[in-house]
């Protein structure tokens, strides 16, 4: 136990690691983002400690636009990820860990009682955008890291820490290129949350549809209608995605068929501009396959086509808003999940339960990095003051102490 008695004597350099972290903005706004003054002040950490850091864009990776989960919407001329490889005493093995560097847009700062990017530690918390989406895990990395180094310890096997961008809103580029370019024999993603180790990666995307009147218009009240079709149309939709995942024993007990259709936005009319314009913005959770979605969507504007008509409105067409998030699962023996559940059990008592994930992109380290990978975290509920996403964003220093405890216990045998 001597490795948890190091960390909890050196857990005020992970606090402020974190806070520096989170002094440095790394929004991202969907189609655009920024983060390569992170990943330059990531290299530099590991570069202090004597590794070499791999700064590089996902448009570097060769055949990057042609891979068929290259999403052209996101540009990444300013995304960069970082990674660093950490040998162990097993050359044979790679694992990597990795946690995501872009944050979402802090929004307005008129909601927020604090500095969004002060990172501050207050009433036993660490705030700022970020705190616990995710830049808790690289924290965690680099505190366990420059611990080991210091201490002597060497890890079982090599590992590789990616710190990778455009995660928020669907992007992916920054996982899928550290698969292409650092292949491993597992993967721990840690963005997760409350402690859960996901071993079952959610399908589904965010998804607009638009519709329009058939002649011109003064008033966008007259779109309220066909706004009611579009909410009941997805209304059905979300009961063959509950039932679908609720048969799924990684879901069945947790919120995510409940919650399996969202609606994050209804808008008709554009300022007093676009009257006769309409659209509903969902996010969705499935495990049914991309050709099966979109062959319900089909019939589905069609049927919302039909009963537009009658109100002298018309369905347009659907806009995609994220990338398609492929339904996937772990393979079922995997030593990884049994380590890390033994080793909460002696760093803290704590027990693990895995299940499954809400969109993230666990996706694509199981489609393209590791049959085996997971994710393993502490983030907060979304729907939690100061959640991920939310104003007052926050993490609490015990949690994230305990986390750094678990890592560390399952890093050193």
């Amino acid at each position: 136990m001597e490795i948890l008695k190091k960390i909890e004597e050196r857990k005020e350099e992970l606090f402020e690691i974190l806070c520096e972290l989170i002094r440095i903005d790394s929004q991202s706004f969907g189609n655009t983002g920024e983060s390569r003054e992170i990943a330059d002040f990531i290299a530099k950490q590991f570069e202090d400690m004597g590794y070499e850091a791999d700064v590089y864009s996902p448009l570097s990776i060769e055949g990057m636009k042609e891979h068929p989960d290259y999403w052209g919407l996101h540009e990444l001329e300013n995304r960069f990820n970082v990674s660093a490889v950490i040998p162990g005493k097993d050359h044979t093995r790679r694992l990597m860990l990795a946690a995501h560097s872009d944050t979402v847009a802090i929004g307005d700062r008129r909601n927020w009682t604090v500095d969004p990017f002060g990172g501050i530690i207050k009433d036993g918390k660490i705030w700022g955008r970020g705190a616990c989406d995710d830049k808790y895990g690289i924290a965690t990395a680099l505190f366990l890291f420059r611990l080991f180094k210091d201490e002597g310890i060497e890890f079982p096997c090599d590992i590789v820490f990616t710190a990778y961008c455009n995660e928020e809103y669907g992007g992916s580029h920054g996982a899928l290129a550290a698969c292409l370019k650092y292949p491993c024999d597992d993967i721990i993603n840690m963005d997760c949350k409350n402690f859960e180790i996901w071993i079952c990666a959610v399908g589904g995307e965010e998804m607009r549809a638009h519709i329009s009147a058939q002649d011109s218009v003064d008033d966008c009240g007259v779109m309220l209608d066909g706004l009611a079709v579009l909410k009941d149309e997805f209304a059905s939709f979300r009961e063959k995605r509950y039932a679908e995942l609720k048969a799924h024993p990684e879901y069945a007990d947790t919120v995510i068929p409940d919650t399996s259709v969202r609606f994050m936005e209804m808008k008709a009319g554009n300022a007093g501009a676009d009257l006769g314009k309409a659209s509903v913005e969902v996010c969705y959770y499935a495990a049914a396959s991309r050709e099966k979605i979109e062959e319900e969507f089909t019939d589905m504007a069609k049927r919302i086509d039909d009963r537009l008509q009658p109100m002298g409105l018309k369905f347009d067409r659907y806009e995609k808003e994220t990338r398609f998030f492929h339904f996937g699962k772990s393979e079922k023996e995997n030593p990884v999940v049994e380590k890390l559940i033994a080793s909460a059990k002696e760093a803290s008592g704590r027990v693990l339960t895995p299940c499954g994930s809400c969109q993230s992109d666990l996706s694509i380290f199981l489609k393209y990095g590791s049959p085996r990978a997971i994710s393993f975290g502490i983030g907060r509920d979304f729907g939690a003051y100061g959640g991920a996403h939310q104003a007052d964003e926050h993490i609490d220093c015990d949690r994230l102490l305990e986390f750094a405890k678990i890592m560390g216990k399952f890093l050193s045998e």
